[in-house]
């Protein structure tokens, strides 16, 4: 194989990021109001549990409105968010997701099976999640910061539809194939190739540009035949139906998440050595597509809170809220905990996934906003938790639609000497409550990317989750030991790559030239080796940073 040098062309990169993407417009501030005086009216009224907020692109401040289209064929992909929702909205992509992500985050995760309270307690803890990222998890509201955003380097990316070929698509012709035959049929290699071996090398690396990612790789490891590009062409195979069409909403977004959260983002196109005298060009979204696939099909490790529990229908309680018998999610707490230890503390990132929301799902989280409330007079607010906490009092169990049945206090977060004390009842440790008004910032996917030598735009979404906490002294210190989530539709799985995890496989551990265990690699796992990733992120960076390949 060629010296594997390769060449950094000259890029400025901005931060795309603002803090006030949190900021809500005046129209999300009043649709807020409503649902607060909804939740609390009396008499209580179960259905106000089901009441879900408006999502909003936080750069435009336009709703992102859910679609009775979200439930049935896809109408287009014009807007990023609806697009992903109208795919998420299906069974058969709850069924696969779980088969394909979840199993692989958590081997005992129970897709299709019922849980009970016991085993999601056990699951539902932010220590969990926060291991190996956050030295010491707080649980004192004092000293979570009401206010975060991430300092990782986090992207967009498409999500590599398997109906378009995964990274064999094309995506610089802007060719939106309606169905799998024709997507695989538009080209062939190594036949493609053939017709353009006889020109010069820069006529060659002026054809080789806009093609797709797989082929850019297979060209950076010598490898004529095209192994990857036939095999990510390939795989779609497996999952035809009997038309032989392929599911729109199947492709890479599960290794897109954490890619996001653990990969510098690319931001300057590589230069990188290729057959016959030739250059191949990878702009940013080219390595963010192989960085997808790696994280999609490689190993790594990670850390997870919270389990779903698959049923079609859910069972409430008389109040509207979820029996936790029959289903139940992570607790307000934890998500709180969460958001205020990981990022607001670490500045880093986690999954969000909502399987009863299908605009959010699966998507790392930006930033956060805490604006607390009385829960007796919602309109009364306040950054400082402690100036509109009530008492867990007589009083406040008049008006409490948790008390029947009594759900507070069941979960408690924190520390084992809270959760084993020995109680009168299950709520005698709460000495106070708070409500929560929690507006989450987070990525999407982009479809199609952008083709050229700039990193790419990104795609955010907002959402606005209520809840309130459960708050007990421990000592001399307030501690969230709970809470209860003011909606049905609310994050129900949590997950984050270990800090020092990197996607690896088998192949890795070869010392061979990568033109000879790559096609191999290609073939079998539909993986594109470490060795090549980890120069082209490290020379894409617009600083030094280091792509971890490391094989333990």
């Amino acid at each position: 194989m060629k010296s594997l040098l390769i060449f950094i062309l000259p890029f400025f990169s901005i931060n795309l990021f603002a803090s006030d993407l949190t900021e809500l417009t005046p129209n999300e501030i009043l649709e807020v109001g409503k649902r607060l005086d909804g939740f609390y009216s009396w008499p209580l009224k179960p259905e106000a549990m089901d009441v879900q907020g408006t999502k909003t692109d936080p750069e435009t401040g336009v709703p992102i409105i859910s679609h009775t289209e979200l439930f049935g064929g896809l109408k287009s992909h014009e807007s990023p968010l609806l697009f992903q929702a109208q795919l998420k909205a299906t069974q058969k992509y709850r069924e696969w997701y779980c088969r394909a992500v979840l199993k692989k985050i958590s081997p005992h995760f129970p897709c299709g099976e019922k849980r009970f309270w016991g085993d999601f307690q056990r699951d539902d803890r932010v220590s969990d999640l926060t291991e190996s990222w956050v030295k010491d998890v707080t649980y004192s509201p004092d000293e979570i910061p009401v206010k975060g955003e991430s300092d990782r380097p986090l992207w967009s990316d498409d999500y590599w539809a398997m109906q378009q070929g995964l990274t064999s698509y094309r995506y610089s012709e802007g060719t939106w194939f309606e169905d799998y035959r024709a997507a695989i049929a538009s080209y062939s290699q190594p036949q493609a190739w053939l017709k353009i071996g006889n020109l010069s090398p820069e006529k060659i690396k002026a054809e080789i540009v806009r093609w797709s990612p797989s082929e850019k790789y297979d060209l950076s490891i010598q490898d004529i035949t095209f192994s990857l590009t036939n095999e990510q062409k390939k795989e779609g195979e497996w999952y035809q139906n009997e038309e032989g069409e392929v599911e729109g909403w199947m492709g890479l977004c599960h290794g897109w998440a954490p890619a996001s959260i653990m990969v510098p983002r690319p931001e300057k196109p590589v230069e990188w050595p290729g057959p016959q005298g030739t250059s191949v060009l990878w702009y940013p979204n080219d390595i963010k597509a192989m960085l997808t696939l790696a994280w999609a099909n490689g190993e790594w490790e990670s850390n997870f809170v919270g389990r779903r529990c698959e049923q079609k229908k859910v069972k409430t309680f008389p109040n509207g809220r979820i029996n936790s018998q029959d289903c139940f999610d992570n607790n307000p707490a934890t998500f709180h905990l969460a958001l205020g230890n990981m990022i607001g503390k670490e500045k880093a990132s986690f999954v969000m996934d909502k399987a009863y929301d299908y605009q959010v799902w699966n998507q790392p989280i930006v930033g956060y906003q805490f604006e607390y409330f009385n829960p007796l007079k919602p309109e009364t607010k306040s950054k400082t938790w402690s100036e509109v906490a009530v008492d867990y009092d007589e009083k406040f169990k008049k008006q409490d639609r948790f008390q029947t049945p009594l759900t507070r206090g069941k979960f408690r977060e924190g520390s084992e000497r809270l959760r084993n004390l020995r109680l009168e009842s299950q709520d005698a440790h709460i000495e106070k409550v708070v409500g929560v008004i929690a507006t989450v910032v987070y990525l999407v996917e982009t479809t199609p990317p952008d083709f050229g030598p700039r990193p790419g735009r990104d795609n955010y979404g907002r959402d606005v989750l209520l809840y309130d906490l459960e708050i007990a002294k421990i000592g001399d210190q307030w501690m969230i030991t709970g809470g209860e989530w003011h909606q049905n539709n609310h994050p129900d799985f949590l997950f984050v790559p270990r800090k020092d995890s990197a996607a690896r496989a088998y192949w890795d551990i070869f010392e061979e030239d990568p033109s000879v265990v790559g096609p191999q690699a290609s073939r079998k796992s539909g993986y594109p080796l470490c060795k090549i990733l980890k120069s082209l992120v490290e020379g894409s960076a617009s600083k030094s940073v280091t792509y971890n390949c490391s094989v333990r």
